[in-house]
């Protein structure tokens, strides 16, 4: 992207300067432009004819001068007077014979980068339009979500969601990016909440691309797209500390707790390649995943107890969202 901004900014840097003050082309040149308008004058259509009339427009307006060159005389040795008397030597004298020039005309001179220029100088502000409306996506999302990682994993949760509220009964209750306080007492946001009779389901939204690797005992699982990889933490992991925050957000008893399970959900722009539980599946995976379990393990009052914890915390989402950004973003110095 910083590429293509340098690109935008060079080739504006250039039309500008084209604008403010073209280079003129000598008389030389100047003057086979002429003869070439001369010669197509007759057809004003033609190729040749425009290119000519607009380059002589363009670079003739001063024509650079040729530099005057001395005159040459014959190497011829001049002819001998002789003096018949005193007078005659004084009153005639000698005359140094100039022969005419007889040079070849000096090749014509071409600046081949100023005649590319010229070529594609009507084109420069169709190339920046163009530059600036593929570039505009990417600056619309960097100032919109701060990055397009972020907009990918926005996406892909809400793909979620809308999946999730189409295919699940209405006895189940959503919460989608929900901050909640750890025993610890720091904060972590969780991407998907599904609350029913038969279990809690905390899901983890992944929307990576490309090949993932990885195993559920493995602390570091590998993305691979082409030749590029990269390692990122085990979802598996990361999603342990959500399902134990709504484990205290709920006070929730042991038995309970074997209740909330965690759920690792990746967009279809990924291939998992490696054996992996169940558990950890594509998004349109999800609901079936969750329908599974069919055991009642939670009243009617329970449910309505952990609602309205969960609907007492969504309520102060916007103060714990500015707090966990600070926390992720770190200390200010």
């Amino acid at each position: 992207m910083r590429f293509l901004l340098s690109v935008v900014a060079l080739l504006f840097v250039v039309w500008s300067n084209s604008v403010a003050g073209q280079q003129q082309y000598t008389e030389a040149t100047c003057l086979l432009l002429q003869q070439q308008i001369d010669r197509f004058a007759a057809q004003p259509e033609h190729r040749h004819y425009r290119q000519a009339k607009r380059d002589f427009n363009q670079h003739c307006q001063n024509p650079i001068a040729a530099p005057a060159k001395p005159l040459v005389l014959s190497n011829v040795p001049p002819k001998k007077i002789v003096p018949t008397s005193a007078a005659s030597q004084v009153t005639e004298p000698a005359v140094l014979t100039a022969m005419p020039e007889r040079t070849a005309a000096a090749p014509l001179k071409f600046d081949m980068g100023t005649m590319l220029f010229s070529l594609f100088q009507p084109y420069i502000p169709y190339i920046l339009i163009f530059l600036l409306l593929l570039l505009l996506p990417n600056i619309l999302l960097l100032v919109l979500f701060g990055s397009k990682a972020r907009f990918l994993g926005i996406m892909a949760e809400r793909q979620l969601h809308r999946l999730l509220l189409r295919q699940l009964p209405a006895g189940y209750q959503h919460y989608r990016n929900l901050i909640l306080q750890t025993a610890q007492g720091d904060l972590t946001e969780i991407d998907q909440l599904v609350l029913s009779r038969f279990g809690i389901f905390v899901v983890e939204v992944k929307n990576y691309r490309g090949w993932i690797f990885g195993s559920e005992l493995q602390s570091l699982w590998t993305v691979q797209h082409f030749r590029r990889k990269h390692s990122f933490q085990n979802p598996l992991r990361q999603n342990h500390k959500h399902t134990e925050a709504v484990k205290f957000a709920l006070g929730l008893t042991l038995q309970d707790s074997r209740q909330v399970h965690s759920v690792v959900a990746f967009s279809e722009r990924a291939q998992l390649k490696t054996p992996l539980p169940a558990h950890v599946c594509y998004i349109r995976q999800v609901a079936d995943y969750i329908q599974q379990f069919t055991q009642p393990c939670f009243s009617d009052e329970q449910l309505r107890q952990f609602a309205a914890k969960l609907n007492l915390t969504a309520s102060s989402q916007p103060a714990l969202r500015k707090a966990h950004k600070q926390q992720v973003s770190g200390p200010q110095r």
